[in-house]
């Protein structure tokens, strides 16, 4: 356990809070919460100082974590150095530092920097000079850094490097023996393949997902995926699929999750619903839904935010909701100088283009113009 785990529990434990009543209060799932306290993930440095407040912990908490600041992930893994579990350990620390800038960042600038350091894992796993006690750690290890790695280049752009990195972090997991993680990569190739209009392969790839045996919680995320592949393909009666996985997320959390499936909540689902309405050609409905978003992400999570006000502001050209698009645009340009993603970069030349279609106004045609380079 890490320091900032250990203290945070103590922590909790003296004010009389149970995990699930702290959850409630900053707001996390429980699951996030244990993996904070058992040391295996941080949060971020606006979340630590938010801890300390709830639990009037006069700064010992912010003490106590690790800063997650660019440059910190070590760029390579020596490949003539023996393997310890100490370098496992420092590869789940990268990953959790890459995680926490991912969230606060985007993926843009440090696709490289985690395409790396896979490179050098899984290079020192392939030479075999390792103990076979800690190979299968590795392997795990390994497989998990290669699907942080994948998403920051698919956020990136980056598809065909990202769906590399996904099939060789899918192998390593198979061999690992992660079904947890295999299913994790299915999910987000299934993502790339909606994200790049390839919607059968999506579907494809969500049925795959659901020959496994699913906990509650991973089988409402494959119904979010697939619902979000059946309305790409026309299908209507994806709705229920989605309306079905939204009534059924509230009970599905369990203890035995696995660590990743915490972005698996309302927040997330509503924004596909708003994916999958633009998808049927009803985009005053996808607003309602990125509004939505946008009103339960709290502006400490500034690539979620970034990200949502792209949504929200290609959704309101396609209505001609002019001045709410300038407000929605407003929130992207103050986030643009902290993230950057290139997908959200795509959603705001879509808007610029359909907004010097359709005739907006030059006030919101600038600002859109002005946004489009520095999304990236």
């Amino acid at each position: 356990m890490s320091d900032f785990g250990r203290s945070l529990r103590q922590l909790r434990q003296a004010a009389g809070l149970s995990q699930p009543q702290l959850a409630r209060r900053v707001p996390v799932d429980q699951s996030t919460l244990s993996r904070w306290e058992n040391g295996r993930s941080t949060p971020d440095r606006d979340t630590v100082q938010q801890l300390d407040d709830l639990l009037d912990a006069a700064g010992r908490l912010s003490r106590s974590a690790s800063p997650t600041m660019p440059g910190v992930v070590p760029p390579t893994f020596d490949v003539a150095e023996p393997v310890t579990t100490d370098h496992i350990e420092e590869l789940q620390n990268s990953i959790t530092q890459l995680v926490a800038l991912d969230r606060q960042h985007g993926g843009v600038e440090l696709a490289p920097m985690a395409a790396r350091l896979f490179r050098s894992a899984a290079n020192r796993l392939a030479s075999g000079k390792c103990s076979q006690a800690i190979e299968h750690d590795l392997a795990a290890v390994t497989a998990e850094l290669g699907e942080v790695a994948g998403w920051l280049a698919f956020d990136a752009m980056q598809y065909d490097n990202a769906r590399n990195l996904n099939l060789e972090a899918l192998h390593l997991s198979r061999l690992a023996g992660d079904r947890n993680m295999e299913l994790f990569l299915l999910g987000n190739m299934a993502m790339q393949a909606q994200e790049t209009r390839r919607p059968r392969e999506a579907l494809r790839t969500v049925q795959l997902m659901e020959t496994f045996n699913l906990s509650p919680r991973l089988r409402v995320m494959t119904g979010m995926r697939h619902a979000r592949a059946a309305a790409d393909l026309g299908d209507h009666r994806a709705f229920a699929v989605m309306h079905r996985a939204q009534s059924d997320l509230s009970s599905s959390v369990q203890s035995t999750d696995p660590d990743w499936a915490w972005w698996v909540n309302d927040h997330e689902l509503k924004a596909h619903e708003g994916g999958m309405w633009r998808a049927v050609g009803e985009p005053s409905r996808a607003v309602d839904c990125y509004n939505a978003v946008l009103d339960r992400t709290a502006p400490r999570f500034r690539w979620a935010r970034f990200i949502g006000a792209a949504n929200l502001v290609n959704a309101l050209v396609e209505v001609a909701s002019w001045a709410e698009a300038e407000q929605a645009a407003a929130e992207v340009h103050a986030l643009a100088n902290h993230v950057s993603s290139a997908r959200a970069a795509r959603r705001i030349h879509t808007a610029a283009t359909s907004a010097r279609r359709n005739g907006a106004p030059s006030t919101l045609q600038d600002l859109l113009t002005v946004l489009a380079p520095h999304a990236t």
